[in-house]
Order: C-alpha cells, then sequence, then structure tokens
C-alpha cells in the first residue's frame, strides 16, 4: 500500500494467475509467488511476535577460551529480538529497505533463496517449539492478499506516519488509515 511498485507486481501476478476474479484453489496458490516473497519480506521485517524466548535446559557456554566467555545455566531465561535480527546488516544486504524480490525463487528451478544463516529468520521461531500454525498462517495470508489485490483499490490517508509498536506483538503504533474501494 505505500509501495506502488509492489503492489502492481503483486496485482500483475494475481490478474495472471487469477484472472477475471475467479476465486483462488489450492492449486493456484503456489503460482502466486510474488505474492509470498511479498509476505516473507514483510514478515522479515515486521515479525508477529518481535522477541521470543526460550529456557535453557542444558547448560551452555558461549564464546571461544582465551576470549570473553558467557555461562548459561540450566533454567536460565533467553529471550532474544527478532526484530532487530531480521534488520542486521551481517544477514541482510540493505536491511532496512523492504526487497521482495530477495525471497524470488529461482525462475529456473524453481528453489526459494538459501538464507545467510539457518536462523538469521524466524517470524515464526525454529526448532520443536516453532509456530504449529505457521504453514496454515501463510496459506491463509497469501489466499487474503491475493484476494484483496483482486478486488480492491488503496489509498493511504495523506501524511501518515508509520511507525512500528514493538510490544508483545507487533502492530502500528498510530493505526493505519486507508480508503479501500472496490476494484475498478
Amino acid at each position: 500500500m505505500t509501495n506502488e511498485e509492489v503492489l502492481r507486481a503483486c496485482r500483475d501476478e494475481v490478474d495472471k494467475v487469477l484472472p477475471n476474479g475467479i476465486e483462488p484453489t489450492y492449486e493456484h496458490i503456489n503460482e502466486l509467488v510474488v505474492c509470498e516473497a511479498v509476505l516473507q519480506e514483510t514478515l522479515r521485517l515486521y515479525p508477529p511476535a518481535p522477541f521470543l524466548g526460550r529456557q535453557c535446559i542444558r547448560e551452555h557456554t558461549i564464546g571461544s577460551e582465551g576470549n570473553r566467555q558467557l555461562r548459561i545455566p540450566v533454567g536460565a531465561n533467553i529471550l532474544f529480538n527478532t526484530y532487530a535480527l531480521h534488520r542486521h546488516a551481517d544477514f541482510w544486504p540493505r536491511p532496512l529497505e523492504f526487497d521482495y524480490t530477495r525471497w524470488m525463487r529461482d525462475p529456473i528451478t524453481g528453489l526459494k533463496p538459501k538464507l545467510p544463516h539457518p536462523f538469521c529468520y524466524l517470524p515464526f521461531g525454529a526448532g520443536p517449539r516453532n509456530c504449529i500454525g505457521q504453514n496454515f498462517a501463510l496459506l491463509e495470508a497469501k489466499i487474503i492478499l491475493a484476494m484483496l489485490v483482486q478486488r480492491c483499490d488503496f489509498e493511504m490517508e495523506p501524511g501518515q506516519k508509520i511507525t512500528p509498536d514493538v510490544r508483545l506483538t507487533m502492530r502500528s503504533k498510530y493505526g493505519l488509515r486507508a480508503k479501500v474501494t472496490k476494484r475498478s
């Protein structure tokens, strides 16, 4: 909604995959690669849970011998900041820039791009305690995005400042006011 080029890319894809306003079926969903990439980039910049917590089940020592080391005892609560991780320049070129193309599949192989580190992107957590509903949530979000782009035009209220409000879950501090009309 704030980037006409991104909206146009989504809309072009949706119009091609779902011509004449047809409703998406499961078969259509895998063809919506731009919509998927836009969702992944949105989750990178604005993870739904900007902090994740775990409890240490085995004692660990972080750091190498001869350097500063940190001992983490059993039972210690560990909190990590996915909001900061997803914006870290060591993992993401141009980390503050919205660039959905970083998530585009290879046009020849159809493979998703390899992440610079297996734990640099955690919008749903990772490991045995990750979000059990992540695949359903992504499927649902892709369908909703496709149908909104297919059926609606969006015009943001002028002069709005979009400021993230980092709490237990991520939200816009001042809300998001927009005029939504039936697509012409």
